[in-house]
């Protein structure tokens, strides 16, 4: 149980918030009583843990106004002076006991300290909705390194998903580091409709989206909203952070978030395919090895596509002797596209301008819808699969009802 010693100046200023003040005091931690006076500050408090454990409360608080001058603007209305009042003596006497805890001193300025602090406040004392301000701030900006008193909402997404915020805080505060996709997850918590904003007492709108390339800061969330791309796209990161549904489908729009633990990322847009010149070494189709020789998939950055040709085949095992005798050459464009997470399609392949070809005897014909032409049309015929592993490239996929397998390899 907390206990409380303020001067005569502070007593005049708390009387009227006397009872809610000590019932929120008491479901604090705390065995040095903690006293509390009033200075000139021109900021909401400072805490003192030298010696005796203090909190020193801005003569602002005073009046003669409803509010204090520094007292935040938001899309919500301001916290009275009197609330303000509650709020700052339960903070600073979170604030020393996370100092007592954590053998640091108190810094007012880092959201890992003064969100702990807010979020102890709001919890002791719920129906006084002290964190409303700050987590407008939070909705708002999206960045906690700028606005340290929004770091209230990583607490409050912390308690969401079941970790115990000031442990949490204390955790931080003694080195503790936060992944990409944990910072994510509590950024799509606060951003979600469910969220922060589902209980505030007012309307807040949120950051406004941005497109990429961008710069995340650190400790920080940005709504993003990419336009649609004929091609689609992936959202790319250099740095720590993470991205929601980072790919873009062709010729959709992508509207996703995106965060920054403790280190700036920049994102920017990627082609969200395997951009390059790639041979195919070998497939497999309903269950059997097929082979392959001479085929070409040249992937460009802006959706276009080239197939090359050069006295190629596709079949199976058992069809080597036709392999020995017959060739496709040609050269034939199409276009392929983001068709979902590390999918892609196919689309405008064609085989007119494919010649088949006699590898022994001289002959050469237009191939008239035989040979690999439907093996071409096929391609387009459903979404494929793919991942690229050094210089190897699969792509997995369904032709005619059956599941194949292309494996393919780099070329220089």
């Amino acid at each position: 149980m907390l206990t409380l010693q303020p001067d005569a100046e502070a007593t005049d200023l708390l009387a009227p918030v006397e009872d809610v003040l000590h019932k929120a005091a008491r479901l604090l931690p705390g065995g040095t009583p903690v006293a509390i006076r009033l200075a000139d500050l021109g900021r909401p408090y400072l805490v003192g843990t030298s010696r005796t454990p203090e909190v020193v409360l801005d003569r602002g608080l005073l009046g003669p106004g409803l509010h204090a001058s520094w007292e935040p603007t938001t899309d919500l209305p301001p916290l009275d002076r009197w609330r303000r009042a509650v709020a700052c003596v339960l903070e600073g006497c979170a604030l020393v006991e996370l100092a007592r805890r954590t053998d640091a001193p108190p810094d007012l300025d880092d959201w890992r300290w003064v969100g702990a602090a807010i979020y102890a406040a709001s919890m002791v004392a719920p129906d006084a909705n002290l964190a409303d301000p700050d987590l407008a701030v939070a909705l708002t900006t999206g960045d906690l390194a700028r606005h340290p008193r929004a770091g209230v909402a990583a607490y409050q997404a912390w308690r969401q998903v079941g970790v115990d915020p000031i442990q949490q805080a204390q955790y931080l505060i003694e080195g503790g580091v936060v992944s990409g996709q944990e910072w994510l997850k509590l950024g799509r918590w606060i951003f979600d409709a469910r969220g922060p904003m589902s209980s505030l007492s007012g309307p807040v709108r949120p950051v406004e989206p941005v497109d990429i390339p961008t710069e995340l800061t650190p400790w920080s969330w940005r709504l993003l909203h990419v336009p649609a791309h004929r091609r689609g796209g992936q959202v790319e990161i250099e740095g720590p952070g993470a991205v929601h549904r980072p790919w873009a489908q062709a010729d959709e729009p992508l509207r996703t978030l995106a965060g920054s633990p403790e280190a700036a990322s920049r994102l920017t847009p990627g082609p969200g395919g395997p951009v390059g010149t790639w041979e195919v070494a070998s497939a497999e189709a309903f269950g059997h090895i097929v082979g392959a020789r001479g085929v070409q998939f040249t992937f460009r950055g802006d959706g276009q596509l080239e197939l090359l040709l050069a006295d190629a085949f596709v079949g199976p095992l058992a069809a080597v002797a036709m392999a020995d005798e017959l060739g496709t050459s040609g050269l034939t464009h199409g276009r392929w596209r983001v068709a979902g997470p590390q999918r892609l399609g196919f689309e405008g392949l064609q085989g007119a301008m494919l010649t088949m070809h006699g590898r022994r005897q001289g002959f050469a014909m237009p191939t008239g819808g035989f040979g690999l032409e439907p093996w071409l049309k096929a391609l387009c015929d459903d979404a494929w699969a793919w991942k690229t592993h050094d210089d190897r490239l699969v792509l997995r996929g369904t032709m005619r009802g059956g599941t194949v397998e292309v494996r393919l390899r780099a070329v220089p």
